[in-house]
């Protein structure tokens, strides 16, 4: 991977919405050259539909543009959930209103499940950039800027975990 663009982000952090963005646009012409370029087939497949999931790289030995590929889409996905940051904070409106109506509850967890299964957020983003001896590099975002995301997922995960209990 090109080290001047790993370096860019690192001393850039905690990352911002609008620079990573910025980033991801100054970048994408490198990233889809990198993807045609690529011994990993699984980036092409997510190239031509982006709502394959993509599994983490457990090679060994990890291609440095490889990396880079990995890093522009950890950082892709986490714009596509920031668009939906209103979205989510109606979300978190509908289920404050509802909050103690266990029938409403259950409806608006059943009618959001599928969005809570792919509610999968951090606000720290880890690369592995060597399997042996194991070696990541560490992205933080900035947490303000994702409090939706992060609000909606801990109530998906309380609501979840209660579903369990009281199951």
């Amino acid at each position: 991977m090109n080290i001047k663009l790993q370096d860019e982000l690192q001393k850039h952090q905690p990352l911002k919405a609008e620079q990573i963005k910025t980033w991801l646009v100054e970048n994408e012409n490198y990233f889809n050259f990198l993807i045609s370029q690529s011994n990993c087939n699984k980036w092409s497949i997510w190239l031509e539909d982006k709502a394959t999931h993509i599994y983490p790289c457990v090679c060994s030995n990890r291609e440095k543009n490889c990396i880079f590929i990995e890093i522009y889409y950890q950082l892709d996905r986490v714009i596509q959930l920031y668009q939906k940051e209103e979205y989510f904070k109606i979300l978190i409106e509908e289920y404050k209103q509802i909050s103690s109506d266990k029938i409403a509850l259950s409806e608006w967890f059943n009618k959001n499940k599928k969005l809570a299964s792919e509610l999968a957020f951090d606000t720290e983003i880890s690369i592995m950039l060597e399997l042996e001896p194991y070696k990541t590099s560490k992205i933080i975002l900035n947490e303000n800027e994702f409090k939706n995301i992060i609000e909606l997922q801990n109530i998906f995960n309380e609501l979840e975990y209660n579903q369990i209990i009281n199951s």
